[in-house]
């Protein structure tokens, strides 16, 4: 136990040593460093996460802790190995992940500083619900069926496995023409997240007949039974009807209206309350 702190106790001392900590105006650069340093893990951090580097990414953080336990600790065996692994292992995963690296930095030379720092999330969510909402109400005049899915804390990407990946930006007309009838990719689901639709031709869960009144079709068990397994938010157009309605918690709310579903959205999407939202829309 004494060794435990007393290494605790030398880490402290280098970190506090290197940072030279030695004037008000070296205390004000160091603050503005660790915030510079957290933004660009953060901003990093949401890029890979949905990608097959996320996964391996947290396997690294957990080996980083036990290499950090195993030091402190003095277990040799164990600190010999992860040294020789953190010495050639980065460079595999570097081989390895070359794409998303390469897309992550492609990522920042196409962001505003705004995006950098994340503070405009919110603006493009409610963007992204106006569009949403603006489309609804064209399709619903039109008689368009379509199913639009909003991701909330629950992570649905199994829907994403079936799909097609688009990665293009939320627009009302984009959304009005792959929900077309006759179009290649109106039979299935569109994902979205943030301001960018992930995927189209995703499929969605379909709830039991005896939760879903039997007037209602195949779109509607759809919304319920994605609510029924998650907290996320569906919105249906019926093709029949045109009728607008909202899906949340394995139950609907019929006959909204454009104005009406964007309220509620933006409600319930709210990014001070839910930072972990993903707007998927559906059409089968």
């Amino acid at each position: 136990m004494q060794n435990i702190v007393e290494s605790l106790g030398n880490m402290v001392s280098y970190v506090v040593n290197l940072l030279d900590l030695t004037s008000p105006a070296r205390y004000i650069i160091t603050a503005i460093d660790i915030v510079l340093v957290i933004a660009i893990i953060v901003y990093i951090a949401k890029i890979i996460k949905k990608t097959r580097a996320g996964q391996i990414v947290k396997g690294v953080i957990l080996l980083a802790l036990i290499y950090v336990i195993a030091k402190l600790t003095n277990m040799v065996i164990l600190t010999f190995l992860l040294d020789n692994f953190m010495s050639y292992g980065i460079i595999l995963l570097i081989i390895v992940f070359q794409p998303e690296l390469r897309n992550v930095f492609e990522k920042l030379g196409r962001s505003k500083i705004v995006d950098v720092f994340d503070m405009d999330d919110n603006i493009l969510v409610k963007h992204s619900i106006s569009e949403i909402a603006k489309a609804v109400e064209i399709m619903s005049m039109k008689q368009i069926g379509a199913l639009i899915v909003l991701e909330r804390n629950t992570n649905v990407a199994e829907v994403l496995r079936e799909g097609i990946p688009l990665n293009a930006k939320v627009t009302s007309e984009l959304i009005q023409n792959i929900f077309m009838p006759r179009t290649p990719l109106h039979d299935g689901a569109i994902v979205i997240s943030g301001s960018e639709i992930l995927a189209a031709k995703c499929i969605l869960p379909l709830a039991s007949e005896v939760s879903v009144p039997k007037s209602l079709g195949t779109r509607h068990r759809a919304a319920v039974g994605t609510t029924e397994i998650s907290d996320a938010l569906v919105v249906v157009v019926s093709e029949e009807t045109g009728t607008i309605s909202l899906a949340e918690g394995g139950k609907l709310t019929r006959e909204l209206t454009a104005d009406t579903l964007r309220d509620l959205l933006t409600k319930k999407l709210d990014r001070t309350k839910n930072k972990n939202v993903i707007k998927n829309i559906v059409k089968k």
